[in-house]
């Protein structure tokens, strides 16, 4: 696997490279704005926050959960594999294959992955997407922390004065949550090792996710397999519309994630963790905007915290960039 450099992971003028292992060491950076990770970081949450609406629309032509997760895994990795041809990757992609390490890491983040999707998809279908975009609001907090504790991320004074604002605004959330808050928990928790584990081994992002979805497919092939047995699933069943719909899970899944990977692996978890509630603002506004989930004064408080938390770490973020140049 050829060696790559990256923005940094810990400190400016500093990034991580793959080593023998497929850990990362550090190494020199040319510049100190990474705006690629920027620009791939902001893009896979855009899709994510408009994400919802898909599975929507999914949803009402009465495909079932599981089998919507199994065709999701099933033509992301179709897809991938064919990115990944297409874009000469093979040699990478085996090289990755044939490391034990890397094989063990990408299986672990397949399951928070995979539990990730189950509980994201199964909360928009009981029209719980402001649940959904509360684990995403609470996600950038519990980031922060794995990456000071386990990735040693330095975080200036006044950055964590930002997140102590962008916690206030989540505590209000969560005050105001039913019993849902567990879908908000579980979403937060798994997204937030599955960053862990993708940012600690240097695993190109499109390679990466096909290995993922390489490591689930077994399962959903056979679900497939026995729900076509039972004469149910949406395959070969369904009309001519869920058909394409199924199709564009690829497309609909993939993307936001090789953009997220791309950008994870650039930036530190900090900047990321901020970046990402771009993501959970566009759902909430679509479940209020479309779907006429209540938006009170309680969320306009959250908001208010929250976006402020993200001026004032990017202001922050800005100087230090300017300083460093």
């Amino acid at each position: 696997m050829s060696e790559k450099t990256f923005p940094p992971a810990s400190t400016p003028g500093q990034a991580r490279v793959p080593d023998q292992s497929g850990t990362t060491a550090r190494a020199a950076l040319p510049g100190p704005l990474p705006w690629a990770g920027i620009a791939f970081g902001l893009g896979g949450y855009f899709l994510w926050g408009i994400s919802p609406i898909y599975f929507k629309a999914v949803g009402a032509e009465g495909v079932a959960l599981l089998d919507l997760t199994a065709h999701r895994i099933l033509w992301s990795c179709l897809l991938c594999l064919g990115l990944l041809l297409a874009f000469g990757k093979r040699a990478e992609w085996l090289g990755v294959l044939r490391n034990p390490r890397l094989r063990r890491a990408l299986a672990g983040s397949a399951v928070f992955l995979l539990i990730n999707w189950l509980v994201f998809v199964w909360a928009i279908d009981r029209n719980q997407v402001i649940a959904c975009s509360l684990g995403y609001y609470i996600n950038p907090l519990f980031a922060v922390v794995l990456g000071r504790l386990v990735l040693k991320e330095q975080v200036s004074v006044v950055q964590w004065g930002a997140f102590a604002l962008a916690g206030a605004g989540v505590l209000v959330l969560i005050g105001n949550a039913d019993s849902a808050i567990y879908l908000s928990l579980i979403i937060a928790l798994t997204w937030g090792f599955y960053g862990l584990i993708r940012k600690r081994f240097a695993v190109d992002s499109l390679i990466g996710l096909t290995v993922e979805t390489m490591v689930l497919l077994p399962f959903a092939l056979a679900y497939m397999a026995w729900l076509a047995w039972q004469g149910q699933g949406a395959l070969g069943m369904a009309n001519s519309w869920t058909h394409i719909l199924l199709l564009c899970a690829g497309p609909v899944t993939a993307a936001p994630l090789v953009l997220f990977a791309a950008g994870w692996r650039r930036l530190r978890m900090a900047t990321m963790s901020l970046l990402q509630y771009l993501s959970p603002s566009l759902q909430f506004l679509i479940a209020v905007l479309l779907w006429n989930e209540p938006f009170t004064t309680v969320h306009a408080i959250a908001f208010a915290c929250i976006w402020g938390a993200l001026l004032i770490y990017s202001w922050n973020s800005w100087q230090i960039a300017r300083r460093s140049a």
